[in-house]
């Protein structure tokens, strides 16, 4: 109840919800549930120097 009321927060302020420390599928496929429009952590990627970064963004 308090991550979609902070969802719903950000979008009634117009913003964006972030949620930081995804590291399941399952916490992933509740956020999208939720309405959640991005998500970081280690269930997608791990950390990495900037050039690695650029090319795993290229890889999509």
């Amino acid at each position: 109840m308090i991550v979609k009321t902070a969802i719903d927060l950000a979008h009634n302020l117009g913003l964006v919800a972030c949620a930081e420390g995804i590291e399941t599928a399952a916490t992933l496929a509740v956020l999208r549930e939720l309405g959640c429009d991005l998500v970081q952590g280690y269930h997608i990627a791990r950390p990495m120097a900037a050039a690695q970064a650029e090319e795993w963004l290229r890889r999509g």
